[in-house]
Order: C-alpha cells, then sequence, then structure tokens
C-alpha cells in the first residue's frame, strides 16, 4: 500500500510539472477581432508588423479573425449584445463604435499612459474619447477623409490642370468623357463612403464645425440650408457625370482599381488609399500620381478643409486582466509606436508617434499629401459625431438615394433631423 501511494505521488508529481511546462510552453494567448482586408495591397505591413511583433514577443500568441466593412460591424454589433467579445478589438474612438463604447466594454487605458510615453505622440490622440475623459485606444494616425488623387499623366495628355474651383473640375467632364475616361472615379456600395468622403467634407465647407456643433446640440437642425445645400452637391456630381456610372453599385477597391489602371483623371478617395496605390501601380504610374484637396466651393464659408477623424486602432476588453492585459498592451504599444510606426511609414502610412522624418526615405506621394493635410483644417466626419443607428439607417442609404435620384436632399434633411431630435445621444446631453 505505501509503495502504491509512493507510486501515485510520484505521478502527481510528474503530470504537475509537465502541466506547469505545458503551461509555460503555451505562453499568453489572446483572441483577437479586427477590421482588416489582409488581400487589400495596402494590408502589407501588417503581416510584417506581427510577424516583428512574435520575434519580441514569442510567449504571445494570438488568435486573429479579419473582417472588413459593414460586415465588421454588423458582426461585431451582434458579438456585443451577446456580450461575448474577444480580448482585443478593433475600435473606432466615436460614434461608430458606439454599439461597444455605450456598453461600456472597452478598457480605459488612462492608468497606463504615463506623460513620457504620451509625450512620444501628436498630442491630438489624447483628447477625451469618452463620456468621462476616457482613453480607448492610441490612434494610429489621423484619419482624414477626403483628398482627390490625380493622374498627372492624364491631364498632361488632355491639356489639363488641377481645377481650382468645382465649376472648373465640372467644366473639364466633356474632354474626359470624349476622351473615354472617368472625370472623379468613386465608388458608393458600401453607402457610408458617400457620408465619410464627401459629404462630411462638404457640410464643414458650406456650415463650419461651429454650425455642426449647434446642429448635434439641437441649436441649429439638419434641415437648415446649408446641410441641404450640400446634399444637393452630391446630386449636382452625378448629373454632370462627375462620377462613373454605376457609381453605387462599385466597391472601393473597384474604384481605386479603376483609378490605377488610368481609366479616370481624377480619384475621391481618404488618405489611407495610399499605401493601396503604392502597392498596386508600377513604379512609373505611381510617379504620375498626385493628391490636391477638393476644389474651392461656391458658398463656402471653411476654404480648403478636409474631414478628420482619430484613426481606428486595437482596444482591449474591460474585463482582460493580468498578464493577458499586459500582453495586450505589449501588442498595442509595439503597433503604435516606434517600431510599428516606422513599419507603417515605409509603407506610405502617417503615424500618430513623433518620427524624425528626415531619416527616411518617403515616397513623393506620401510626402505631399503630409504637406497637404499640415496646411488643411479639419471638419467632422459625420458617423464619428453622430449615432450609428441614425447614419447607417437613415443618412447612409438617404444620400445613395438622392444620387439616384429617388429622393430629395430636402427630403432627407427632414428625415434626418426627425430621427436625430427623438434618438440620437447629441440632443440628449
Amino acid at each position: 500500500m505505501k509503495k502504491l501511494i509512493i507510486v501515485i505521488l510520484a505521478f502527481l508529481c510528474l503530470f504537475n510539472f509537465a502541466f506547469a511546462r505545458g503551461q509555460q510552453t503555451d505562453g499568453i494567448h489572446l483572441t483577437a477581432y479586427h477590421q482588416m482586408d489582409l488581400a487589400n495591397p495596402q494590408s502589407q505591413y501588417w503581416s510584417i508588423s506581427l510577424d516583428a511583433f512574435a520575434q519580441r514577443h514569442p510567449n504571445i500568441s494570438i488568435e486573429w479573425e479579419y473582417v472588413t466593412g459593414e460586415q465588421f460591424h454588423d458582426k461585431f454589433q451582434a458579438m456585443a449584445a451577446a456580450n461575448d467579445v474577444p480580448d482585443i478589438f478593433t475600435v473606432y474612438a466615436g460614434a461608430r463604435s458606439g454599439y461597444i463604447l455605450n456598453r461600456g466594454m472597452v478598457q480605459d487605458i488612462r492608468p497606463r499612459l504615463t506623460p513620457d510615453f504620451m509625450s512620444r505622440f501628436n498630442p491630438s490622440i489624447w483628447e477625451p474619447q469618452g463620456p468621462n475623459g476616457e482613453i480607448y485606444i492610441i490612434s494610429l494616425g489621423m484619419s482624414v477623409c477626403t483628398v482627390i488623387y490625380v493622374n498627372t499623366r492624364l491631364q498632361r495628355e488632355l491639356g489639363l490642370s488641377n481645377p481650382a474651383t468645382f465649376d472648373e473640375m465640372i467644366a473639364q467632364v466633356p474632354r474626359i468623357r470624349q476622351a473615354g475616361l472617368t472625370p472623379l472615379m468613386f465608388a458608393n456600395r458600401g453607402q457610408w463612403q458617400a457620408q465619410s468622403f464627401l459629404l462630411s467634407m462638404l457640410v464643414d465647407r458650406m456650415a463650419g464645425r461651429a454650425w455642426f456643433d449647434r446642429a448635434r446640440a439641437g441649436t441649429a437642425n439638419f434641415t437648415d440650408s446649408q446641410f441641404v445645400a450640400s446634399l444637393d452637391i452630391i446630386k449636382r456630381m452625378v448629373d454632370t457625370q462627375l462620377f462613373p456610372p454605376g457609381v453605387n453599385q462599385l466597391e472601393g477597391p473597384e474604384g481605386w482599381g479603376a483609378f490605377v489602371q488610368n481609366q479616370a483623371v481624377y480619384l475621391l478617395d481618404a488618405g489611407w488609399r495610399i499605401p493601396a496605390l503604392l502597392g498596386a501601380a508600377t513604379p512609373q504610374e505611381y510617379a504620375d500620381y498626385a493628391v490636391i484637396a477638393f476644389p474651392a466651393l461656391g458658398g463656402e464659408v471653411t476654404r480648403n478643409s478636409s474631414a478628420a477623424t482619430l484613426g481606428e486602432a486595437i482596444g482591449m476588453n474591460v474585463n482582460l486582466r493580468g498578464e493577458k492585459a499586459d500582453a495586450a498592451w505589449e501588442l498595442m504599444t509595439f503597433l503604435y509606436g516606434r517600431e510599428g510606426s516606422e513599419i507603417r511609414l515605409r509603407h506610405g502610412m502617417v503615424p500618430t508617434y513623433n518620427l524624425d522624418l528626415s531619416q527616411f526615405e518617403i515616397d513623393h506621394l506620401t510626402r505631399q499629401y503630409i504637406e497637404l493635410i499640415s496646411a488643411q483644417t479639419m471638419g467632422y466626419v459625420i458617423d464619428a459625431v453622430m449615432d450609428g443607428e441614425g447614419v447607417n439607417g437613415i443618412l447612409n442609404p438617404g444620400i445613395q438615394a438622392v444620387m439616384m435620384g429617388s429622393r430629395t436632399a430636402a427630403n432627407l434633411a427632414t428625415e434626418y433631423e426627425a430621427w436625430v431630435a427623438a434618438n440620437d445621444s447629441n440632443r440628449r446631453r
């Protein structure tokens, strides 16, 4: 009997030792849900970043799930409603992620932010991201949503120059169409593009940030003439054939892909499209690209502005604690700190981390983009500051309907204002 007990104890010791070694070998495991299209050329930096992180932290393993576009938000909203979210996930610093932020599912990282750490970044990213001053993410960049890309070779061949005004851009349409090309390539199948890339900028140009602040609070209305005029400008862009036929059936990659294939003189897209163009165009084609601001509008109150919001980044589950939370923080600080920022900069992305840009070889288009946005003021991106239910359910499909002529700008403005007045959290503050 005594011998049996000794054997059992020896077995248990051996089991515990093996279990402990297994734990040590396995390390720390995180689950992740990320907004990313790995097939997109602008995502090339991502695998390089993860490989570099894995070399630095071999004890941390991450199980990634990648979803893109509206499917990302639809699935994440269902996950949040079921109270079943992973350890880390993509977070937008605003109303776009309201379905998880409003449920208190994202961890406030302020306890981890030291003055020395914060000083290494553009100070704009530390503006409050929550109602009580919470900071949820280290924003990877400022998402500038309205940029006009130019194929200067096609411009020269057609005898054109950069339009200073919107009317001048429209005046170029017949010559460009006669050459069998699209004047201004744009893709709006996802519906959010017309709101984020176009309407947000137009509202800032025609009304300004001060008006938008009043409209959010209810002392101005989305039925005001400035907002309706902004919607009417989008309809005019369709009616004058600036956009490609079937603009509302084109996916984003189809739009900028056609630009890369020399089928359009101009491309309306966001600042983050540069890596995709860099990855998809030949060096000779890429050398002919330039960036300009959207042309001046008649009656605008803000000149030369775009619309921008803090870029999305990885945030932590509010319930993450201990070594798993520390591992998530290691990932966040690596991706958005010096090493990750250097990788993104080499792939055409402008980071919020304070790098000495003179130490890097930056392509001409990225340098132009940096110069462009440094000279611009930035208006609000509507879906970053207004509740998603109204934007996604009414405004986004409504803009598409205005473009197709099935409803008027005034009618859409009335419907959206009614929803905001009755439901939007901005009006309840």
